[in-house]
């Protein structure tokens, strides 16, 4: 897991490391946006992205209201400023198909035939332990001073399980405005 959890901090520090002074001014959240690759739960991956508040203010008329302009991920630039665990990161999908191994979590395309339900309880727990992952890295960019803008963890549908994950991994106060709007939705 270690291997798998420094080689993701590293490749989120150097790109964030890579934004311009301008970017950054502009920025007032950053996207960890989780998706199975081709749906397949075995494959995790993450793409890293931010919203501006240029963008924000130039979606208000496109939604519903304002919070969602701000908080909803289909409103955002859906920008890559990196992505881990895709078909173009082989050393991260590789680490990926390591540490799903590894945690004991793997199935073949016959035991899920055989057994769906177990495999899926399976697929589950590869989800939950990549978010768990995520958090920490979060908590750790954080801790590390690196940015003090909220880092959402987040898939397509926002839900709340998804602001308990963020509030704890970027704490209460940063994620306020999101958790409130999840709350409202």
């Amino acid at each position: 897991m270690e291997k798998l959890k420094e080689y993701i901090k590293q490749k989120w520090f150097t790109a964030y490391r890579r934004l311009s002074t301008s970017e950054v001014n502009d920025i007032y959240v950053f996207s960890f946006f989780v998706y199975d690759d081709e749906d397949d739960p075995r494959r995790p991956t993450l793409t890293i992205g931010y919203n501006t508040l240029t963008n924000f203010h130039e979606q208000i008329n496109d939604a519903s209201d304002e919070q969602e302009a701000k908080w909803n991920y289909a409103f955002w630039l859906q920008n890559e400023i990196e992505s881990i665990g895709t078909e173009e990161d082989k050393v991260g999908k590789k680490l990926i198909e390591n540490w799903v191994v590894e945690k004991k979590l793997y199935y073949t395309d016959k035991e899920e035939d055989r057994d769906f339900d177990a495999c899926m309880e399976k697929a589950e727990q590869i989800t939950k332990n990549f978010i768990d992952l995520l958090i920490q890295i979060v908590q750790e960019t954080h801790q590390a001073q690196i940015t003090n803008l909220p880092i959402l963890i987040h898939e397509l549908e926002y839900y709340d399980l998804i602001r308990d994950q963020n509030i704890q991994a970027n704490g209460r106060e940063r994620v306020s405005e999101f958790s409130e709007w999840i709350n409202e939705m």
